[in-house]
């Protein structure tokens, strides 16, 4: 008798440990990429993962560095789920790569040209080399478009040179090697700080949208709650950095090895820079498409809404419960 009214307490218990198992399962392993250690990525990156926001969708997120174009081939090939090169994969897109922006981070570029102390202007540069990123991403391409509109040659009046992320570039700067370089904040608030010229804001010349998530096209159709749960914990990240003050200005201080003074700067900046909901500005978009299509020569128009999808950005939006 004991025995049979056992029995269903017994299968209870293991049905029950059955299913919490399920329920506890391995989380979802993602890598995403970025091509330089800036303040327009690494901190939403690294709040994500030290405050647990990613844990919280069951995700094991690793942040992997990887140079201006490299990171957009590893999207392609799989080796990487997200990216935020938006701008170089602006250009893929244009040229027949299936990526999609799925999440603005940043609102705009935060980009500008510091030059040596004794350059006062873009023309006192020319036959100078000026340290850039790849050819055909963001850097590269608002470098430029000051050029142009400065009345000077890119090809003829500089040299351009392809140098990395930029502490690199700053580094260089620094060391005197180079005359002139593009530099976002931190660095470029620490450039002013040791009397770099500053030579030109990129937003002066022209306004587009700044860093964001980019996805193979696929992933979106195979992976949708996976990239949904990434777009949430990245967003609960941007907003505790709207919220916490103290917190990300010692993050700063200590990711980017700024002093107290250049971190508080940083911050009010990245909060300029954030994105107030993650949705993206299409205007600002088309703009660089079009830049992408006269680089190569693109007759044919080409619409951003066609590399933008807002879908599960906006189901999230639409659910609330992304503040924390």
């Amino acid at each position: 008798m004991l025995r049979r009214m056992l029995l269903p307490v017994f299968i209870l218990t293991f049905l029950f440990a059955i299913e919490s198992q399920s329920q506890t399962s391995a989380p979802d392993k993602v890598v995403v990429s970025y091509p330089s250690r800036s303040i327009t990525n690494f901190p939403i990156l690294e709040t994500g993962q030290r405050r647990g926001f990613y844990q919280k969708e069951n995700l094991s997120v690793s942040a992997v560095y990887m140079r201006g174009g490299i990171d957009i081939k590893a999207l392609l090939t799989g080796d990487a789920d997200f990216g935020t090169g938006s701008t170089t994969a602006v250009t893929a897109f244009v040229a027949g790569a299936p990526l999609r922006v799925v999440m603005s981070m940043n609102s705009y570029v935060d980009q500008a040209l510091y030059a040596q102390p004794k350059y006062r202007n873009l023309v006192q540069l020319k036959g100078q080399s000026i340290g850039s990123l790849n050819p055909g991403g963001l850097v590269d391409t608002l470098l430029r478009k000051i050029i142009v509109q400065s009345g000077l040659s890119p090809e003829r009046d500089f040299v351009l040179l392809n140098m990395g992320g930029t502490p690199e570039r700053y580094a260089a700067l620094k060391s005197g090697s180079i005359a002139a370089s593009m530099l976002s904040s931190p660095h470029s608030l620490r450039a002013e700080k040791d009397g770099f010229t500053k030579i030109a804001v990129t937003r002066d010349y022209v306004d587009v949208p700044g860093t964001a998530l980019v996805v193979h096209a696929d992933k979106i159709k195979r992976q949708p709650q996976m990239v949904k749960r990434f777009l949430r914990g990245s967003l609960r990240a941007m907003n505790f950095i709207r919220e916490n003050r103290a917190d990300t200005t010692q993050m700063i201080v200590r990711e980017f090895g700024m002093d107290q003074e250049i971190a508080g700067l940083a911050y009010k900046q990245l909060l300029e820079l954030l994105s107030a909901d993650g949705k993206n500005r299409v205007d600002g978009y088309q703009l660089l498409v079009d830049f992408a299509r006269a680089a190569q020569k693109i007759d044919r128009p080409i619409s951003a809404a066609q590399l933008i999808d807002e879908t599960l950005l906006d189901e999230l939006i639409r659910e609330g419960g992304i503040s924390r």
